[in-house]
């Protein structure tokens, strides 16, 4: 009765008595408790605390800070679901009131603590959500330059680097990876501080065309592709094989100045990114013809392995490489090859270089296999073997996309698997081994971009190529990860041509000087002397017929490809023609006198064709051809022209019987090339009429442009003048 007196409510007994004042009116004088029932605080907090650690998992210091609050907000709630007269009453006996007092200050002091956590972790909850929800900045992008062949890897790779730098929804870093035109262009790209040519003069500096973004990683295909690229003062040729070649003709060579005089850009090698052994392969019906369970999967020379498939009965006509001026890995497996074939080198070039597969790159020869295959119009030859590096004979083999030439293709249909390549290795077939080269540009070497590609190449050491068809730096298949369906490795096809096809090791013999093997090749190939003509009349600033572009600019395109692939002893001169522009005029801009095809002379010849524009009537071809400066030697005139019509060539008949004779008896060694551009084609008038009186004996004297890319076709006619 004391206890119910002095206002307190009994436990159990709380809702009764509230209800039993509420309608008395509160007679006795007290008051109904205001305080929640702990399970629905328990509840709300319970709903809190879950909504704020979804922002906080990803700080390791807030589980900690949220935990504490949480425990400290749990005694101040009991605490305050306690009502002081049953602590004092509770605690009379023993604790005095200065005790009383004190754990009346810790409860305060808890309970403050408790709402600045609270505070705190709701800052941070917004401040978090802010964050998510902002607008994502412009990533900074990384320019990857690499060969064709490793074009496809890399950009899996980059494509995977790119999402994995991803911070609060927002990439940090994007990745473009672009092709690289070859040792030899690229040589007088960084020479020439990534532009075409260097300029005339400082005052046209400014409207030099560039190469493309300069790069800020380099991964060429071999340490002697690297040792070949100029470097400035105070840099030396990598270690790993330094003084692998000698400096080019006309040009400054290893260590020389470059054409800022101030050693940009600057190099810096950061080892390896994977290696792949160069090779020779067969198709299927020929490999099984030759397949030994017992014969040791890797030979010691490539004359054992050429020997291998002549014991079996396999005759090869020729094997299949790349134009070397546009391949690194073609020029590294010529030496080996022209040492493995019997006869002189000459021999042995146009062996490696057959008619109808001349491709710029291996990338491109592949696809001309997957094309076939495709159509099904042809069965694969068995008298051929191709050279080409093991990483994108993978890539052919499982069906992946080729570089930018060609797409992907399920490797098991029918068509595919009869055209499956099955590779053959040699000791003295060299292993390229991708070095990564950071490359820094003057007002481009800041250093958040030094920090993205330091985070690239550490991201590379975490996730190797060898996920993306590569050995590892030692020349070892590496196995593949268990339940890894996303990444390509080499062990997969391993598994499907054999274990006693691919070796598990090579050896890592590294591919010789750059400049070495150009002159090697320079001697083997015969000289030629191209003369150039390109019709700039009006009509070539039409729309081009195969691919989108004007005619100008595919023409232009052709003759540079062409043009960058000249050995330094061919000759080559340049000249244009319209009723404005006549091409035996002197003072004619865009004519370039014929001379030896030296570096400067090359970079004369691209920088006018960049330079010409459209205009003025149509010159008639027969006047063009009469005009053309041939040069010495045996004159091969290219002649670039959409074709033009009847109308610009008046008296047909009687200037086509003028140069069948005494045009032709002048100059009997002619070989006249009329290069299309669309619309016409090479069974228009006049091409057609004129094509014919000119025609060689061992050429069409007409080519049309196709879709192809023109540094392709430019390679094939090449092949053919030589």
């Amino acid at each position: 009765m004391t206890e119910t007196g002095s206002g307190e409510t009994p436990p159990g007994r709380q809702g009764d008595d509230e209800n039993s004042t509420a309608g008395n009116g509160a007679s006795d004088g007290t008051k109904a408790d205001p305080r929640p029932p702990a399970v629905i605080l328990g509840v709300c907090s319970g709903v809190i605390v879950t909504v704020v650690m979804k922002h906080v998992y990803a700080v390791a210091w807030l589980s900690t800070l949220v935990t504490a609050a949480v425990a400290i907000a749990v005694i101040v709630l009991l605490l305050w679901l306690v009502s002081r007269r049953e602590v004092k009453d509770v605690l009379k006996p023993v604790v005095t009131k200065a005790t009383a007092r004190a754990v009346t200050a810790v409860a305060w002091g808890a309970a403050g603590a408790a709402v600045m956590a609270l505070v705190l972790v709701a800052a941070v909850a917004v401040y978090g959500l802010r964050e998510r929800t902002r607008s994502c900045g412009q990533p900074l992008e990384l320019r990857v330059l690499t060969t064709p062949e490793a074009l496809t890897p890399l950009r899996a790779a980059a494509a995977e680097f790119a999402n994995d730098s991803e911070d609060r929804g927002c990439r940090q870093y994007s990745v473009t990876v672009v092709p690289e035109a070859g040792p030899v262009p690229l040589y007088d790209g960084f020479r020439l501080l990534w532009r075409r040519s260097a300029p005339a003069d400082e005052r046209h500096a400014e409207g030099e065309q560039l190469f493309g973004p300069q790069p800020d990683i380099w991964i060429p295909s071999s340490t002697a592709e690297y040792d070949f690229i100029p470097k400035g003062p105070g840099q030396v040729a990598s270690p790993v094989q330094a003084g692998g070649g000698r400096a080019a003709p006309g040009r400054s060579g290893l260590g020389g100045s470059t054409a800022s005089g101030a050693g940009d850009p600057k190099f810096r090698t950061r080892g390896s990114v994977g290696t792949s052994p160069l090779v020779l392969a067969l198709f299927t019906k020929a490999h099984e013809s030759v397949a030994d369970p017992i014969a040791a999967p890797l030979a010691t020379r490539t004359s054992d392995v050429l020997n291998r498939l002549k014991d079996e009965d396999v005759r090869l006509r020729a094997i299949a490489r790349p134009v070397p001026e546009t391949s690194s890995a073609a020029l590294a497996v010529t030496p080996a090859l022209y040492d493995a074939l019997p006869g002189d080198d000459a021999e042995d070039e146009r062996f490696a270089e057959p008619a109808g597969l001349v491709a710029p790159d291996a990338v491109s020869l592949l696809c001309q296999f997957r094309e076939r295959a495709a159509a099904q119009d042809s069965e694969p030859p068995e008298d051929l073997a191709v050279a080409v590096p093991e990483q994108v004979l993978h890539d052919y083999d499982m069906g992946r996309p080729l570089g930018d030439r060609c797409g992907a293709v399920d490797p098991d249909a029918a068509p595919y698997a009869k055209w499956r390549l099955h590779p053959y290795y040699a000791t003295d077939l060299p292993t390229l081994d991708h070095p990564f080269v950071q490359v820094r540009w003057r007002g481009q070497d800041t250093e958040e971009r030094d920090a993205a590609v330091t985070g690239f190449r550490r991201w590379l050491d975490r996730h190797p190529l060898t996920r993306q068809g590569f050995r590892d730096e030692r020349g070892t298949i590496p196995p593949a990860l268990e339940g890894d369906t996303r990444h390509f490795y080499l062990s997969r096809l391993q598994r499907v041509v054999g274990d006693r096809v691919m070796p598990t090791n090579v050896a890592l013999t590294p591919a010789k000087g750059v400049q070495e093997t150009l002159d090697r090749i320079g001697t083997a190939r015969p000289r030629v002397s191209v003369s150039l003509m390109l019709d700039v009349s009006a009509s070539m600033g039409g729309a081009a017929q195969a691919r989108e572009g004007a005619r100008l600019a595919r023409g232009t395109s052709f003759l540079r490809s062409l043009v960058s692939q000249l050995q330094s002893n061919d000759r080559v001169g340049l000249q244009v023609s319209s009723q404005t522009a006549p091409p035996d005029n002197a003072g004619t801009f865009g004519n370039v006198p014929q001379d030896t095809a030296s570096p400067d002379h090359k970079n004369a010849i691209v920088s006018r064709l960049q330079a010409v524009a459209s205009g003025g009537g149509d010159q008639p071809l027969s006047d063009a051809i009469a005009a053309a400066d041939l040069g010495t030697g045996r004159p091969n005139l290219i002649l670039v022209t959409d074709g033009q019509g009847t109308r610009t060539n008046p008296q047909l008949a009687s200037r086509v019987r003028w140069l069948s004779g005494e045009f032709r008896e002048r100059h009997p060694d002619l070989r006249l090339t009329i290069v299309l551009t669309g619309p016409a084609t090479c069974r228009s008038s006049p091409v057609r009429e004129i094509a014919a009186a000119l025609r060689p004996a061992d050429g069409t004297g007409c080519v049309a442009l196709t879709g192809a890319s023109e540094v392709e076709q430019a390679a094939e006619l090449l092949s053919e003048l030589r």
